[in-house]
């Protein structure tokens, strides 16, 4: 049993997205098609819960390319409840204003959402780059999924075709490593004595494409050409989820590289100099923006710098970035989610009378807003605690505080929607209160993430990372 148990979370969740997909081709199937999809996302994420209490100590399977119990199935629990939200919003913006159209978006949410299962659980090079693209080849449809909105069609082919950019040097990159080290096992490779080969051009030039790859993912400066109008212009009941698996898909890869391969101690300069740039660049550059949809996507490159700052910032904060990359997939979930109030992106101003007239809803998209900005005591506020923490600690001093001054620059656009929300107006909304009174819900758990940290710790631990090299 125990053999199998990287591949049941993964299994269960292909079954409902394959299923997903059958059902929607029945006209009598498509009303069952959101109970059925939210049922095995949410059943996924208490299968990951439980076989990470039964199996802290986790195991291999899979002729050794996968993990499975303890903290790989604690991620994948996460990445099963914040798809869940995704699909929630997504569901309400399809039902809104595409008339039902993009109803493939649900079973292949699910579909993501079992790719990215599989990758932090993945003790296999190639086995990552398979989950690492399935999750970006259905970013690319969610992006276009109703063109009702002008702006998806040009967001889909700028992220096809600058995405493919990034993932080309990647494999590039990984390919030299293969070279190297003839073996695609994570394992194998950190028992490597690397320092031998940091003179080597060939290793440089196989960490810089990897690097480059990696930081196209993960959207940061001078990398993040594409995120803008991409994240701005996407489908905005689909631009959550789009935001937070990508996200999540780039830490967890960047996470699993760095434990595997020692990089020359003098790069981590550069790296995290990129980090500060990224968070300084992204949260000057949100603060100029009208629509509040392109304000978020320019966040998400200061968000992808802090993650990387942490990714940089060894073991401790390798741990703190995929603490953070789940809390900012949740996050985003609920602040892009709750966004999608029209066909297209919304301006500021389109949410003037809000807070009047939806205060529940209201007070949700005001929590996920400010829960982003990293104030207390909300998910946000831990999560960005815990990275400059473990910044500091590893000496990244200078690029740590330009980061941490960038994240209070961030409160502003953050917090002027809230401004907007309660003033007068008679615009009528359509919006369901259940939606955000399920958001409110999820931000106030989120308020008291200690047990949950500390069992992420502890999995952590488990799961060997806190181990020295051979």
């Amino acid at each position: 049993m125990e053999s199998y148990l990287g591949l049941l979370l993964p299994s269960w969740i292909a079954v409902g997205g394959l299923g997903g997909l059958l059902l929607g081709t029945f006209p009598k199937g498509k009303p069952w098609l959101l109970p059925w999809v939210l049922f095995f996302s949410l059943s996924g994420s208490a299968i990951g819960i439980l076989l990470s209490w039964l199996y802290p100590v986790p195991t291999s399977g899979f002729f050794g390319m996968i993990w499975g119990g303890g903290l790989y199935s604690l991620i994948g629990a996460s990445i099963s409840l914040i798809t869940a939200v995704g699909i929630g919003f997504l569901h309400e913006y399809i039902t809104q204003y595409t008339d039902g159209k993009g109803w493939e978006g649900l079973p292949l949410a699910l579909l993501m959402q079992c790719a990215l299962t599989i990758l932090p659980a993945s003790n296999h090079l190639l086995l990552s780059v398979v989950a690492l693209e399935t999750v970006s080849l259905g970013a690319y449809v969610l992006v276009s999924l109703s063109w009702s909105n002008r702006y998806a069609p040009e967001a889909a082919v700028k992220y096809l075709l600058l995405n493919a950019i990034g993932f080309a040097l990647l494999l590039f990159g990984l390919s030299y490593l293969y070279g190297m080290s003839s073996t695609l096992y994570l394992h194998h490779l950190r028992a490597i004595r690397w320092t031998a080969w940091h003179e080597s051009g060939l290793f440089a030039l196989s960490l810089s494409l990897i690097g480059m790859g990696i930081f196209f993912k993960l959207a940061v400066f001078p990398f993040h050409w594409w995120a803008p109008d991409v994240y701005g212009g996407a489908t905005p009941g689909a631009t959550g989820l789009v935001v937070a698996l990508g996200k999540l898909n780039a830490t967890f890869l960047a996470t699993q590289i760095l434990h595997a391969v020692e990089i020359p101690l003098t790069w981590l300069p550069a790296i995290t100099g990129i980090a500060a740039l990224s968070a300084l660049y992204g949260n000057l550059t949100a603060l100029t923006q009208s629509s509040l949809q392109r304000a978020l996507a320019y966040s998400s490159i200061a968000h992808g710098g802090y993650l990387l700052l942490a990714i940089a910032s060894g073991v401790e904060g390798r741990l703190q970035a995929i603490a953070y990359a789940l809390a900012y997939g949740l996050m985003s979930s609920l602040a892009f989610g709750l966004l999608s109030l029209s066909a297209e992106p919304l301006e500021y101003k389109t949410l003037r009378g809000l807070g009047y007239q939806r205060p529940t809803y209201a007070i949700a998209l005001s929590l996920a807003l400010v829960s982003l900005s990293g104030m207390p005591p909300l998910i946000g506020f831990f999560a960005k605690y815990a990275i400059f923490v473990s910044a500091f600690k590893a000496g990244h001093e200078i690029a740590a505080a330009i980061s941490l001054g960038a994240a209070i620059i961030g409160y502003f656009y953050y917090w002027r929607p809230l401004a907007w929300m309660y003033q007068r107006s008679e615009t009528p909304f359509s919006v369901r209160p259940i939606l955000g009174m399920g958001a409110l819900l999820l931000l106030l758990l989120g308020a008291v993430p200690a047990i949950l940290w500390g069992w992420l710790d502890y999995l952590y631990g488990m799961a060997g990372y806190f181990q020295s090299r051979p």
